[in-house]
């Protein structure tokens, strides 16, 4: 016996909570993938880069389950079967406790997070920079996006390890009272070559060309990330809610299925 009233409405309405969970998961998915790619998340790798994957492939496992959640939710309420809705219950339940976990322990280490990014910036300018090339491709997508230079400004670059590797390419002048250094292209405003190439040369404690991004990557890139936490996080909580909702919805259609049962036995 196929259910009716009520139960029907509810048994559309969880059919089209699930086709939710199956989008939020491919939702999840895409943002992993997004992380896995864009030197803006990336940048956190210069510090830990085990963790760094950990964390992205957990979020990717998340939307992969919610994905198969969504699936089974789908067919257990279509099919009306009580077995296929009992696992899919435990497997949402088993999805929110998770994000739920996943939202505190986020929101209980933001200013950690921040430091995090303050540190591998400075780092990355420091020690990395012109030495390795991904940490060299990452960081001159992160200043040519943000429109930055160095972790607190340009002159970062005077101290780093980068001008030392350049020493013998810009023939500085070592025994000059005001000793020039190298800025990175990426520094630079102007799509001419040759402004740039300009521009990138400054004096210790001198002016910097106005071609060069005065601003430092550090303030815009914890900025970004705050953003993108609040992001995640509203992400997280509006589908936690979702799912709470989905889960009464299932144990009510669950009792119902198992009325219809009994009552045609």
């Amino acid at each position: 016996m196929a259910l009716t009233g009520c139960y029907a409405f509810i048994k559309h309405i969880v059919t089209l909570l699930n086709i939710l969970y199956l989008s939020c998961g491919l939702l999840l998915m895409f943002l992993a993938l997004w992380m896995l790619i864009d030197p803006t998340f990336s940048i956190s790798m210069a510090q830990d880069e085990a963790s760094y994957y950990a964390g992205v492939y957990l979020i990717l496992f998340i939307g992969a389950l919610l994905v198969i959640v969504g699936f089974l939710g789908c067919a257990a309420a279509i099919s009306e079967s009580q077995c296929s809705l009992v696992l899919y219950f435990c497997l949402l339940l088993t999805v929110l406790v998770a994000q739920i976990s996943a939202v505190i322990w986020i929101y209980a280490n933001s200013d950690k997070l921040e430091k995090l990014v303050q540190y591998t910036v400075k780092k990355t300018v420091q020690s990395e920079y012109g030495l390795t090339e991904a940490r060299t491709e990452t960081f001159d997508a992160i200043q040519s996006g943000f429109k930055c230079c160095g972790a607190s400004g340009p002159a970062d670059w005077a101290s780093s390890k980068y001008n030392n590797s350049q020493t013998e390419n810009i023939n500085l002048a070592i025994s000059s009272p005001e000793q020039s250094y190298k800025i990175p292209a990426s520094c630079c405003s102007s799509s001419d070559a040759k402004e740039c190439s300009k521009a990138q040369t400054a004096v210790a404690f001198g002016p910097i060309s106005k071609l060069i991004y005065l601003e430092g990557c550090t303030v815009k890139l914890v900025n970004s990330s705050r953003e993108y936490m609040i992001i995640f996080l509203l992400i997280l909580v509006t589908i936690a809610t979702i799912e709470f909702f989905g889960l009464i919805l299932a144990l009510i259609l669950c009792c119902a299925i198992r009325a219809v049962n009994t009552y045609k036995n």
